[in-house]
């Protein structure tokens, strides 16, 4: 990218620079104990390394990374109290913008204030600038007092939440899909890099702080990468990503920190290509390890997974049959299963079935919600069973995962949303054309994808990988990692297993914000807000990556916890959260996303065998979408009729005639009736409505299963909440849903044998 060339202006020329900012504070300068400044004529921003640097004429000159455009700000920008941003671009021009656009700010000397105060968002590279939203507003943070009604407590924070996610999403996506002829800033000829200033390790600004538990530097947004992830062009990208997301995050962390730091919360983002990690406050990160004691990355993390994909059910099925001994093969596969295991989270449910000669052992016989206490059992029983002994049998490991998730959907332990088997082996076994006609029809029958896995030279490849193609799924070889041989791009069997939920993000478009519970290193608990970004450059707008910011940033949990609408605020967080996701997948797509893995996967015997990975496919017209206030005569919202068939309702459900028309007409997103369209030009604003807070929980209102944010019973927060206090299926309810997808996916692959065309 070339930088304009700003000449150094001569003092007369900042001096009248000066008098029109001075002008311009007509305001307020600040209170007293952190007065505005001038950062024309301030004597520590002064010289070349000045805010001089960035004046052509009598205008301020912004550039930021990755995107050849120049914005031209008014030479009086931050001098004196004023809503600056407001109405300039790229980000405050909209109609839907920023809460911060229109707050009112000024650039102030650090060492001098006395209020939460932060280093400029627009300008960094001037090292002595600093701006306070604080020191120009009379009430402080946004969030003042949160004492509330309940509903108004909720719709509060949930706007605030939502806007801020929004924010950092519009941001990162005005970057990525910069269309330049229809190309990335990766192609653009646009670098970013990672200046030692923005790293994570090492990271010499850092300090210790008490409260935080860590070195943190308040003042910066930092980068941690791995250098081996990815090429430079994705790197690059990565790290443009990043330093535009800064604008955002030191927006947010001047608008609601306060002046000492003492809230802990954090604002972070991930990159899918590369993993790359951003984070504010910049934070010392050189000790992150992986779960495997690799490096640090974030994409098979719960936030980051959850974020980019709905709640689902899934059933590990691992061979620990005597062969898994060679090559270390028992130890990548515990570590694959708990690598799975952490990209769930409270909305998501999950079980384990091991199996050598038979069934070895089972975790539990009904799916469990992933709360952090069943994630930490399930990994500690996973470390007390024994990996590698006896003979191999696929059949009745498969009974043992539909088993499983035949008494979950009957007993009600279901997310109530797609279920996945995730099957490994690296033996050979016994498996007739009964036992695959047995699997498909229990696949269609719950609306099962079976993720196939072969690993190592002696697996048998057969089996697995019709398992897969017959069931919606992906087949994976993976090599003997210590024979010398490696998966695709290089990657690990935990690693390509994990990546499993990469199959939910396609056709999926998250435009509310999801929330997760967790509990950081330092043993703080924090509830993130997150939200995905697409590259809507892109036919098949693929993940970009996930950004979150903890609610905690906002106000002290422990504070909003005290306030009559903090469980309203719980339970709309967790409806939200919980909302089954349609999945738009064509077999084209699905296709596509064999070949990315490799030429092996492709299913041969399948429509768009043949199909490139830069074709384009079919996609579901943006608009089309469910009613959300929307509940049908059995108590069951739009959502819980993904995977469900919706023109052929079972009889034994009970539905009316009318009941299934209303079903077919509110709810055409979940019931796969949305029209499909050749030419898929995402529009970012199409298919992005955002969900509205309701003055009643779901749990209030109709059926719901699983546990909230907080790994408690879902309820209605109501103390007379009456017949609304039922929250899960009962035996006879968790039926409704026993025969999803086989119309649907017919309506999905069948009827679409629309022509591929290349992407530009």
């Amino acid at each position: 990218r070339q930088h304009p060339t700003v000449p150094a202006m001569p003092r007369a020329a900042l001096l009248a620079v000066a008098a029109a900012g001075a002008c311009r504070m007509a305001r307020a300068d600040g209170v007293a104990t952190c007065p505005c400044i001038n950062p024309y004529t301030h004597p520590s921003l002064q010289g070349t390394d000045g805010i001089a640097k960035h004046l052509s004429g009598n205008s301020l000159v912004r550039t930021i990374p990755g995107v050849d455009t120049e914005y031209i700000y008014p030479a009086s920008f931050g001098t004196g109290c004023a809503a600056h941003d407001n109405n300039l671009p790229p980000s405050c021009d909209r109609a839907q913008k920023p809460a911060w656009c229109t707050i009112e700010w000024c650039y102030v000397d650090p060492d001098n204030c006395d209020v939460t105060k932060v280093k400029s968002k627009y300008f960094p590279d001037v090292t002595e600038l600093y701006f306070s939203y604080q020191t120009c507003s009379s009430d402080g943070a946004s969030s003042g007092s949160w004492s509330a009604e309940d509903v108004q407590f909720t719709k509060r924070l949930f706007a605030l939440a939502d806007n801020y996610a929004k924010g950092a999403r519009d941001l990162i996506e005005g970057v990525a899909n910069v269309d330049d002829g229809n190309e990335s800033t990766s192609d653009s000829g646009s670098m970013c890099g990672l200046p030692a200033d923005r790293q994570m390790c090492p990271c010499e600004d850092c300090y210790r702080s008490a409260t935080w538990a860590s070195y943190v530097d308040f003042e910066s947004v930092g980068m941690l990468r791995d250098e081996s992830r990815g090429n430079d062009a994705e790197k690059s990208e990565a790290a443009c990503m990043s330093e535009t997301v800064e604008t955002q995050y030191k927006a947010i962390a001047a608008r609601e920190m306060d002046a000492d730091f003492t809230k802990v919360g954090y604002m972070y983002f991930a990159d899918q290509k590369t993993g790359g990690y951003t984070q504010w406050p910049r934070e010392r990160a050189c000790d992150w390890e992986g779960p495997d004691g690799g490096s640090y990355d974030p994409r098979y993390r719960d936030w980051y997974a959850s974020g980019a994909t709905g709640p689902k059910d899934v059933v590990l099925v691992v061979d620990v049959s005597g062969s898994m001994s060679r090559f270390g093969r028992s130890t990548m596969a515990k570590a694959a299963t708990k690598r799975v295991l952490d990209t769930l989270t409270w909305k998501d449910f999950a079980s384990i079935v091991l199996f050598n000669g038979g069934v070895y052992s089972v975790y539990s016989k009904s799916l469990v919600p992933m709360t952090e206490a069943n994630l930490a059992a399930m990994k500690s029983w996973a470390d007390g069973e024994s990996w590698e002994q006896g003979q191999t049998n696929f059949q009745a490991a498969m009974r043992e995962a539909f088993d499983i998730i035949d008494r979950s959907v009957l007993d009600g332990d279901t997310s109530m949303c797609q279920k996945a088997i995730l099957f490994l082996t690296d033996g050979q076994a016994d498996f007739t054309d009964a036992d695959f006609r047995m699997v498909k029809q229990k696949s269609i029958q719950y609306d099962t994808v079976v993720f196939s896995y072969a690993l190592g030279d002696a697996a048998d490849h057969v089996v697995p990988k019709r398992l897969a193609c017959e069931n919606r799924g992906i087949f994976y070889p993976v090599p003997d990692a210590a024979a010398g041989g490696t998966a695709p791009a290089g990657r690990s069997l935990p690693e390509v297993m994990a990546d499993y939920y990469n199959y939910y993000v396609q056709g999926q478009e998250i435009c509310t914000t999801t929330f997760v519970r967790y509990t950081s290193t330092q043993g703080h608990q924090l509830y993130g807000a997150c939200m995905p970004m697409y590259d809507r450059a892109s036919t098949g707008s693929s993940l970009l990556g996930v950004s979150c910011l903890d609610v905690n940033l906002i106000a002290p949990i422990e504070d909003m916890q005290e306030e009559a609408g903090w469980e309203h605020f719980k339970c709309q967080a967790s409806d939200s959260t919980k909302m089954c996701r349609a999945l738009g997948l064509t077999d084209c797509r699905l296709q596509q996303l064999r070949r990315q893995y490799s030429e092996e996967s492709v299913c041969e015997d399948q429509p768009f065998a043949d199909i490139s990975l830069d074709a384009s496919c079919p996609c579901q017209e943006a608009t089309c979408q469910d009613d959300p206030t929307f509940i049908d005569e059995k108590g069951y919202f739009c959502d819980t009729w993904v995977g469900d068939d919706c023109i052929s309702i079972d009889p034994k459900w009970g539905y009316s005639d009318a009941g299934g028309r209303a079903i077919r007409d509110k709810c055409k997103r979940s019931c796969g009736l949305c029209p499909w369209i050749e030419e898929c030009a995402p529009d970012p604003s199409g298919e992005c409505p955002s969900r509205p807070v309701f003055d009643e929980c779901r749990a209030c209102l109709g059926k719901v299963s699983g546990v909230d944010i907080d790994g408690e019973p879902m309820t209605c927060p109501r103390s007379d909440s009456g017949p609304g206090t039922t929250t899960t299926k009962s035996a006879n309810d968790a039926h409704r849903g026993q025969m999803p997808g086989a119309l649907r996916w017919l309506l999905v692959s069948g009827m679409l044998t629309l022509a591929a065309r290349r992407r530009g």
